[in-house]
């Protein structure tokens, strides 16, 4: 129902400090794959009439048994979501980071 509100927010936030994040981390790479699934969630949820275009925008929030539902499926499937998006953006950087620096040794080494 709005479990894609929990990556959003994390998304805010990391677009938000981008710039005081070290460059070594490639916060980047983790906006991109946490906003391109709000898109897609986002898109998926409207598909589904769970977002509409009037007030309360979300569904389950017309009636108070449905927004205790949506609350528990963002703290679970939400959670969940960010916690994997999160896992491979850091696999990622640590793949990325232990190999461009054994290629920059190996071309220094090879310029010597």
């Amino acid at each position: 129902m709005a479990c894609f509100l929990v990556p959003t927010a994390v998304a805010v936030v990391t677009t938000v400090f981008r710039k005081k994040i070290p460059e070594k981390l490639h916060i980047m790479w983790l906006n991109v794959l946490l906003w391109g699934g709000v898109v897609a969630l986002a898109l998926e949820h409207v598909a589904h009439e769970e977002i509409v275009p009037y007030f309360p925008f979300l569904s389950a929030m017309s009636d108070p048994a449905d927004t205790a539902t949506m609350l528990g499926e963002m703290a679970t499937i939400g959670t969940t979501m960010l916690l994997a998006c999160v896992a491979v953006w850091l696999v990622m950087v640590f793949v990325y980071n232990r190999y461009a620096d054994t290629e920059k040794k190996a071309e220094t080494v090879q310029m010597t």
